[in-house]
C-alpha cells in the first residue's frame, strides 16, 4: 500500500460514512456537514468512484452509494462486547484501509501495547494467509481483525492456540446462526467443506521468555462474486450461509469468542478445548494426504494430539505432525 493510498481512503472515509446508508445527500448537506464546499464534495465523490465503490450523482437529489454498506462502529461494538463479557481488556483500533491488520498489531506488540489489543480494518490492501498467500480484503464487506495477546512462558505455551481460535471462530458462527461449521487442521474454518474463515498466528519476542503472539482472522461475510477469481480454494460466506449479514453484530460475537477461548487457553491450555475442537473435526476417520513441501504422506485422519498436533494414521501405525507448512486435503 503506497502512503497516497491510504490517505485518499482516509480523506474521503468521512463521507462514505454520511453516505452509507444508500440514501440521497445533496451536496449543500454533505458539505455543511464536512465543513467543506460543493465543489470540494464533487472532489471527494471522483475518489469514491475510483475506489470499489460506486457513488451516484442524480440532479435535484443528490449523492448516493449504489448499495447501502454497513462501516463497522467502534461504540456500537464495545456496548456489544460488554454484553457479552462482563469483564474484559479489549481495545478497539478501527481504521478504514491497512496493508494488514496483522502488521499494525506486530508494530504496536514492540510498541508496548497490552494483551487484546485489536487492530480491526474495513479493507486490508496486503492481507495474507498461511504460506503467504493473499487474502481477498474488499473494501467493508468482510472482517479483518489481529488480537495481540501476550503470554509469558514463550514459544512452547502456544502449542494448540490456533485451534483455540478454531474453537472460539466457530462457535462465534453458529452463535450467529451459520449451520454446517467445521473445522480443517490447522487453522481453517469450514461450512459445507469450503472455506468462510481463515487463521493466521505471528510472534514477536523471545521465543523461550516473554513473547506477543498476534492473532489474525479472516471472516468471509459477503464477499462479490468478482473477487472469486482471485480466491485459489473453493470458498463461501455467512451471506450464503445464513442469509442477511449484521457486520458488527458478528464482529463484537467473534471478538468476544476469541477473547474468551484465548484467555482460556493461557489460564488451562488446550487440553480442555481439545473436545471441542474434534467435535468440529471435518476430516475426522476420512483418507487424507499430508502435503509437506513436495512431499505427500496419505492416511486416515486421526484427530490430534493433547497439543493440537495432528495424528495420521498408516497402514496401522500412527504418525504426528504439527504445523508450519504441513496442509491437509481429503482423497475423496
Amino acid at each position: 500500500m503506497s502512503v497516497s493510498d491510504k490517505s485518499n481512503i482516509d480523506d474521503i472515509y468521512p463521507l462514505i460514512k454520511l453516505l452509507a446508508d444508500g440514501q440521497f445527500r445533496s451536496g449543500d448537506e454533505l458539505g455543511a456537514v464536512l465543513g467543506i464546499t460543493r465543489a470540494a464534495v464533487w472532489k471527494k465523490i471522483q475518489k469514491i468512484n475510483e475506489s470499489q465503490l460506486v457513488c451516484h450523482a442524480v440532479r435535484g437529489k443528490g449523492y448516493r452509494l449504489s448499495v447501502p454498506i454497513e462501516l463497522l462502529d467502534e461504540s456500537y461494538l464495545y456496548e456489544l462486547i460488554s454484553s457479552i463479557l462482563s469483564d474484559h481488556s479489549i481495545a478497539l483500533d478501527l481504521h478504514a484501509r491497512v496493508g494488514s491488520t496483522n502488521d499494525v498489531a506486530l508494530a504496536r506488540a514492540g510498541d508496548g501495547a497490552p494483551s487484546a489489543y485489536v487492530c480491526i480494518a474495513e479493507q486490508q490492501t496486503a492481507g495474507r494467509g498461511r504460506q503467504g498467500r493473499a487474502w481477498v480484503s474488499p473494501f467493508a464487506k468482510n472482517i479483518y481483525l489481529s488480537m495481540l495477546w501476550r503470554f509469558p512462558e514463550g514459544a512452547a505455551s502456544l502449542e494448540g492456540l490456533s485451534l483455540a481460535v478454531g474453537v472460539a471462530v466457530a462457535r462465534a458462527l453458529r452463535h450467529y446462526g451459520v449451520m454446517g461449521v467445521g473445522l480443517k487442521w490447522p487453522n481453517d474454518v469450514l461450512v459445507g467443506e469450503k472455506k468462510i474463515a481463515g487463521i493466521l498466528l505471528e510472534m514477536t519476542g523471545d521465543a523461550s521468555g516473554e513473547c506477543a503472539v498476534v492473532i489474525g482472522v479472516g471472516l468471509n461475510l459477503d464477499m462479490p462474486e468478482k473477487f472469486a477469481a482471485s480466491i485459489s480454494q473453493p470458498w463461501t460466506d455467512v451471506q450464503k450461509s445464513a442469509g442477511k449479514v449484521e457486520r458488527n453484530i458478528i464482529a463484537g460475537i467473534l471478538l468476544a469468542e476469541i477473547y474468551k477461548a484465548v484467555d482460556e487457553f493461557q489460564q488451562s491450555g488446550f487440553q480442555y478445548l481439545r473436545p471441542h475442537w474434534e467435535a468440529l473435526d471435518v476430516f475426522a476417520g476420512r483418507e487424507v494426504a499430508l502435503l509437506i513441501g513436495d512431499k505427500k504422506i496419505e492416511g486416515v485422519a486421526a484427530g490430534i494430539t493433547q497439543r493440537g498436533e495432528f495424528r495420521l494414521k498408516k497402514e496401522g501405525v500412527m504418525q504426528v505432525f504439527s504445523g508450519g507448512e504441513v496442509s491437509v486435503r481429503p482423497l475423496r
